[in-house]
C-alpha cells in the first residue's frame, strides 16, 4: 500500500473515532438552559486547567445560549477528572446535577481551584505524554519530526 494513502486512511479513521466519541459523550450531556455567560465561566475556568495540565490549545467560547454541553466539552471535562484522579487529586468534575448556570458556575469555581492548586500543575507537567509512555513501553524513543515536516519521508524511516 503506498504510504500516503495509508497515512490519509489513518487519519480519517482517527477523524472518525473522535466524531463518534464526541457523540458518545454527547448522549450523556447534562441538558437545561444553559446561558453563554454561564457557558462561558465554564469554557474559561476549563481553559485554566489546560494551561495547569500543559495543554495551550483553548476551547472556544460560545456565542449564545445551549439547552446541552457539547459532546467534545463533555469529553474535555472527562479528560480533567481523569487527570485529577490520576494524580490523586478530589475529582472536581460532577455533571450528574448540573441543570442550570449555577450549576455551571459551581462547577467552574472548583475548577479554577483546580486549575491553581500547583501540585496538580507540577504532576501534570511532570507526566510523558501518551506518545511518550507508548514509546517506552515499546522501547522506542520519539524522533523529532522531519524538517520541512515531510511525514512521508518520516514514515519511511521508520519502516
Amino acid at each position: 500500500m503506498n504510504p500516503k494513502v495509508a497515512i490519509e486512511e489513518g487519519r480519517a479513521i482517527g477523524a472518525q473515532e473522535d466524531m463518534d466519541l464526541d457523540n458518545l459523550f454527547q448522549t450523556a450531556a447534562p441538558t437545561g438552559r444553559f446561558t453563554a455567560t454561564a457557558l462561558n465561566s465554564l469554557v474559561g475556568a476549563f481553559n485554566e486547567v489546560l494551561v495547569s495540565m500543559g495543554i495551550p490549545d483553548p476551547y472556544p467560547e460560545f456565542q449564545t445560549g445551549q439547552r446541552a454541553l457539547p459532546g467534545d466539552l463533555v469529553k474535555g471535562l472527562a479528560m480533567v477528572a481523569d487527570a485529577a484522579d490520576s494524580v490523586g487529586i478530589d475529582n472536581p468534575v460532577d455533571l450528574a446535577d448540573v441543570k442550570d448556570d449555577t450549576d455551571l458556575e459551581m462547577l467552574a469555581g472548583k475548577l479554577m481551584n483546580l486549575a491553581a492548586d500547583e501540585e496538580f500543575a507540577a504532576e501534570m507537567t511532570a507526566m510523558p505524554s501518551e506518545e511518550d509512555a507508548v514509546g517506552a513501553e515499546l522501547g522506542v524513543e520519539n524522533e523529532p519530526a522531519a524538517p520541512g515536516g515531510d511525514e512521508e519521508d518520516l514514515f519511511m524511516q521508520r519502516m
